[in-house]
């Protein structure tokens, strides 16, 4: 299925201390302890993007590729890991994370931030990394508010494609895997809290339990 004319796109690599294949292992864990249902933290406030989005779009999409780029140490050893024990919807409604998820994300106590921010997805088929060819030209793409061209800083972000050639040699990038947006499509998180030494464990269920049970305590 091709691309859709607008999308959030993001990529990823190593965070808060986990490669790319744990943080599919973890995330697929979600997917199927929640029936399709996962969260996918990011660090970019993109709330008017996203309402534009859902203004244009009845089946809005996620669209996810590994970063070019290797993983800067902070990423790769960060000093502290928290999880995000409380969200609220576009609109400013509280919103109840489901106790089968568990957003992460690494924190510098130093300089601590109050919010991050998630995508809410769901997939009926697995998450990995597809080994298929669909591939993204990122010079052709375009912020969707503004019809500007995408800065490289730009991690996630809600995009248009402009639809001529891109020049030989341009950068792309592979599709990994897609999923939907649904409802509320994009949360805002607050209340950080370090994650419990548990949170290493290969059993997500275990992790997710033992966490939460400590948030609650």
């Amino acid at each position: 299925m091709p691309l859709p004319d607008c999308f959030c796109w993001t990529r990823f690599g190593t965070e808060a201390g986990q490669s790319i294949h744990q943080i599919l292992a973890r995330k697929e864990e979600e997917r199927t302890a929640n029936g399709g249902l996962f969260f996918w933290g990011i660090g970019n406030a993109i709330g008017p993007s996203m309402v534009e989005l859902l203004r244009r779009s009845r089946s809005p999409e996620a669209v996810f590729s590994p970063t070019r780029s290797a993983p800067r140490r902070e990423d790769a050893a960060p000093r502290s890991v928290v999880f995000w024990s409380e969200a609220a919807t576009l609109g400013g409604e509280e919103y109840s994370l489901p106790q089968r998820s568990l957003i992460t994300s690494r924190l510098d106590p130093q300089r601590p931030r109050a919010r991050h921010y998630a995508l809410v997805c769901y997939r009926e088929s697995p998450i990995s990394i597809e080994c298929g060819s669909e591939r993204i030209q990122f010079a052709l793409l375009r912020n969707l508010l503004t019809s500007r061209p995408l800065g490289t800083s730009q991690v996630t972000a809600v995009v248009g494609m402009k639809r001529s050639h891109c020049r030989v040699g341009s950068a792309s990038y592979n599709v990994a895997f897609r999923a939907r947006l649904v409802p509320p499509y994009f949360v805002l998180l607050r209340n950080p809290v370090p994650l419990v030494p548990s949170g290493v464990s290969s059993d997500w269920e275990e992790t997710v339990r033992r966490t939460w049970d400590g948030r609650v305590a």
